[in-house]
Order: structure tokens, then C-alpha cells, then sequence
């Protein structure tokens, strides 16, 4: 999971540097356009990085919950855990990377309704949310081996 993740989210970052190279935003969806951004700082583009100490400071932190969340996906004791953890690594990793090669994550999928743009983010945060989704649906008291029921999804 963490090695297809971070070839997804890589490859298709690879591919939006060499299309959208021009700047132009390509329509997608009506609610979706592919627009090439280089974010410089964490989420949203918050805390920005532009001199090469906070780029380390940055990198340091995010290699630093990187390999806590690789930590927490290899001694999960749950299937669903281990997948959600696993697609968290995978984002995280990815955007590690991508930061330390380019000093930037690349962003292309640009979210807007009504005239509002939202955000830029890339598939590594898709799969960092996916992630999220599946540790929230297995703390669920849904799920059998939640329940006390012998199986489900732990097994």
C-alpha cells in the first residue's frame, strides 16, 4: 500500500509538471481544475519554507511524524488500521520526498464551487485523507472485532 500510493501520487506529479508547465489550468471537472502549484509550506500552505532553514526545519518535522505514522502502521494490530496508517505513510512519504528533491510539494488538483477556490492539493493528500477516513470507520463500534465478536476485519 505505501509503495502504490507513493508510485501514484509521484507519477501523476511527474506528469502535471510536464502538462500543466504553462501555467494555463486545465478544466476538469466543474468543480475541479488541474492547475500547477508548488507549496512551500504544510497544509494549505501554511508555515511557508523559503530559506534553507526552515526547508530543513520543515523536512525534519515531517520525516519525523513520517516515521511515527510508519511506526503505528507496522505494529497495528487491526487490518483496517494498518491499511489507514499505511495510506497516511504513503502520502506522507511521497510528499517527503518530493519536498526534499524540489524544496516544494507540487500541487495540481484545484478544488472550486461558485466562483470560491479552495484549495490545491496533490493525490498524496487524497490518500492521506483516505487514510484518516479508515482509522475514523475502524474506531467505530460497527465493525465485529469492535463489538467483541470473534473475526471481522482483524483477521
Amino acid at each position: 500500500m505505501v509503495a502504490a500510493a507513493m508510485a501514484v501520487d509521484l507519477g501523476t506529479k511527474a506528469l502535471a509538471v510536464e502538462l500543466l508547465a504553462g501555467g494555463v489550468p486545465q478544466s476538469l471537472m466543474p468543480v475541479l481544475d488541474l492547475s500547477l502549484v508548488f507549496n512551500r509550506g504544510i497544509s494549505f500552505s501554511l508555515f511557508q519554507a523559503p530559506d534553507p532553514t526552515s526547508l530543513a526545519l520543515l523536512l525534519g518535522m515531517q520525516v519525523a511524524l513520517t516515521c511515527f505514522v510508519i511506526w503505528l502502521a507496522l505494529n497495528a494490530a487491526e487490518a483496517l488500521q494498518r491499511l489507514g496508517f499505511s495510506a497516511i505513510a504513503g502520502g506522507a512519504i511521497s510528499n517527503v520526498l518530493d519536498r526534499f528533491m524540489d524544496g516544494a510539494v507540487t500541487d495540481f488538483l484545484d478544488l472550486h464551487t461558485a466562483g470560491i477556490r479552495w484549495f490545491t492539493f496533490n493525490l498524496a493528500d487524497v490518500w492521506i485523507s483516505v487514510g484518516v477516513v479508515l482509522l475514523i470507520l475502524d474506531a467505530l463500534p460497527i465493525w465485529p472485532h469492535r463489538a467483541g465478536m470473534p473475526g471481522g476485519l482483524a483477521q
